[in-house]
């Protein structure tokens, strides 16, 4: 079948983790490789670059199987986290719009596809369901040559399947009587408080300020510092959890409203060594301090919504009761900028010096 010679050929490239959002073309491929791999369900396809960076940076092989739809969704995550920081990352697509498409809406992004990714300079091969030693090599290729790529998988190739049944598990009630909470510090103050709880471990801080603010106050080789790509800090963080060690993400109310998927993707996950620090400042501080959708809304409550361990914290000390407990803090704080230099660290020295570090 073509589906396990595929399979055969991606983990001969020596792939060890698929991440996947379901396209109902290639649905039987994607049930066979949740029974043969390393599987991480993704719920939008940008939050896949991220999780892929922080697995690769950790010692692991990722590929992203994905409908040609979600190429457009992460364009500019691909070039400014994937490509920025010279990681590999191989994408499996499964190619819609050509070949017969019978969706209208599928055709004007599937057809131009193959163009879009000559723009990006990201090489590609068609998969035909016959070149599979082709497929290992241009995938292996790939990894070792830490750059990114894509394999157009063919529509015609693959038997019709059924959907799947299943019941859906009950909802389980949630708490309601969360903690008011009054903002007292600004981001800056919230990080040097709780400095010495950063010490030594990952940390994954938030593009701009936020990077050259924990730059300033405890820079260490553990720190991998984004200098792009908004919304992924929690996704690096969560693919870094694979490495067993203790995360701590540096998130901000304007990155996660941009992809609140991530908060799901955690804690469907559930990893017990991440903690999210969520500065919620109401604003976008790298840019001004324009107002985020923040100052109405509880992120606290989102982050429970998904599932994940909560707590709310204002001070330095009371998020040092927490941060070895919860998998997400709520952090309300003042909007403002600490003056800072500019990190001197290039994109690809930041992950030399990172992935140095966290791998020993």
């Amino acid at each position: 079948m073509n589906e396990e010679k595929l399979l055969d050929a991606i983990e001969n490239a020596g792939t060890d983790t698929i991440l996947n959002l379901p396209c109902g073309k290639i649905q039987n491929l994607i049930d066979k490789a949740k029974q043969r791999m390393e599987y991480i369900d993704l719920y939008r396809e940008e939050e896949g670059i991220g999780i892929s960076a922080g697995l690769t940076m950790a010692g692991h092989k990722p590929a992203m199987l994905i409908q040609s739809s979600g190429i457009g969704n992460c364009v500019n995550a691909i070039l400014s986290l994937t490509e920025c920081y010279n990681l590999p990352l191989p994408l499996i697509i499964s190619w819609r719009g050509v070949y017969g498409e019978k969706i209208e809406a599928q055709k004007p992004l599937g057809q131009k596809l193959p163009r879009l990714l000559k723009a990006m300079d990201i090489p590609y091969k068609v998969y035909n369901g016959k070149n599979n030693q082709e497929i290992t090599n241009f995938i292996k290729q790939t990894y070792t040559e830490n750059k990114i790529s894509a394999t157009l998988l063919r529509p015609d190739i693959w038997s019709e399947t059924e959907d799947h049944q299943f019941n859906r598990p009950d909802i389980k009630p949630r708490q309601t009587n969360y903690k008011k909470a009054t903002a007292k510090h600004t981001r800056s103050e919230i990080i040097e408080g709780i400095k010495e709880q950063l010490k030594g471990k990952i940390v994954v801080s938030n593009i701009g300020i936020p990077s050259r603010e924990l730059y300033s106050i405890q820079d260490q080789p553990t720190n991998f510092y984004m200098l792009g790509s908004l919304g992924l800090a929690t996704p690096i963080g969560l693919g870094l959890t694979k490495t067993e060690k203790q995360v701590v993400v540096i998130d901000g109310d304007g990155s996660i409203l941009m992809n609140p998927t991530s908060l799901f993707t955690t804690a469907n996950i559930d990893p017990e060594n991440i903690t999210i620090l969520a500065i919620d400042n109401a604003s976008y501080g790298s840019t001004g301090c324009q107002q985020t959708a923040a100052k109405k809304s509880d992120l606290q409550q989102l982050a429970d919504s998904a599932g994940l361990k909560t707590a709310r914290a204002t001070t330095p000390d009371e998020i040092k009761q927490h941060i070895k407990q919860k998998q997400y803090i709520h952090i309300p704080t003042q909007p403002g900028n600490k003056q800072t230099p500019i990190i001197p660290y290039t994109a690809q020295e930041i992950k030399k010096r990172f992935t140095k570090n966290i791998q020993k």
